[in-house]
């Protein structure tokens, strides 16, 4: 079901958490790799860097050769939601649509277990508008659950620090769908390349949801130190983030962030398709100390 030819992929995002590992696993499987990033770092860098910005259509010849996109980028660093839907979700939209017009043959978007029907959290509902974009054209969506292992980034980074202090609050009912690092890269490797992939959202993740809580508990004991849980009411803390969120205070976990930890999706979509493909994701926490052992 997968094709074995080389093949030219471009990848956005190419410089972050899960961009930068999919670059480097599509290289060792002999695939040519288009790296799209916000600036090139140097006039003359060679064709398999390009500059491709959230804030900017892409211009003619961008996706030049390249038979298939994946779609990584996404700026966390805007605050504003407006902003942040018209940088990220319009920016992706202008993406998907000048990748088709420029004759690339299939796109993969990295979206997000926080992007399911029914969802309040503004990033699952951004993921949510770019994923119909890409479906209705007929290509694939993939959605990784909380991302571990490997050199740690993304929402577990966020947890790491968390778990350093004396006192972690936890949430009494929030469940999350994890995913090593590495069997989300294959995943999204093999539903890049295959030759019958189906237009539709398959989440890449154990199937089988695990209580914050007991992710907390394990992150500490991974990096190491010695803390205490305790359950908190979600509600009040959302009302105090959102406050400080008002006057401008920078906070390390944002109020939209904890609505995503508490109201998380209720299963892994297209685990047929994933299972007809052979993915396969390990239960958590296996491999998550090798993260944090140097």
């Amino acid at each position: 079901m997968t094709s074995g030819a080389r093949q030219r992929i471009g990848v956005t995002g190419a410089n972050g958490y899960l961009g930068g590992s999919l670059v480097e696993h599509l290289r060792s499987r002999g695939h040519e790799v288009v790296e799209f990033r916000r600036t090139r770092m140097a006039e003359d860098e060679p064709d398999s860097v390009r500059e491709l910005d959230l804030a900017s259509a892409p211009v003619e010849g961008t996706f030049t050769g390249i038979t298939t996109l994946i779609h990584a980028a996404w700026d966390l660093r805007e605050t504003n939601a407006e902003a942040s839907w018209e940088r990220n979700v319009e920016g992706s939209k202008r993406i998907v649509s000048a990748a088709l017009d420029q004759g690339v043959s299939r796109i993969v978007f990295i979206s997000s277990m926080s992007a399911y029907f029914g969802t309040r959290q503004e990033y699952g509902l951004m993921k949510l508008s770019v994923e119909r974009a890409v479906l209705e054209s007929g290509h694939v969506v993939v959605r990784p659950g909380l991302v571990y292992g490997g050199a740690v980034g993304g929402m577990t980074l966020t947890l790491s620090k968390l778990a350093a202090l004396p006192i972690i609050p936890v949430f009494h009912g929030a469940n999350l769908f994890t995913a090593h690092v590495d069997d989300v890269i294959v995943a999204m490797a093999t539903l890049s390349l295959a030759d019958d992939v189906p237009s539709a959202a398959v989440g890449l993740a154990q199937p089988t949801p695990v209580a914050f809580e007991t992710i907390m508990q394990s992150i500490a004991t991974a990096v190491g130190t010695s803390t205490t849980t305790v359950r908190v009411p979600w509600r009040p803390l959302m009302v105090a983030l959102r406050a400080a969120e008002r006057v401008g205070v920078t906070l390390p976990v944002r109020s939209d962030s904890l609505l995503g930890l508490v109201r998380s999706a209720p299963t892994v979509p297209g685990v047929d398709i994933a299972n007809r493909f052979g993915l396969h994701f390990r239960p958590f926490p296996e491999g998550l100390e090798e993260s944090f052992s140097t």
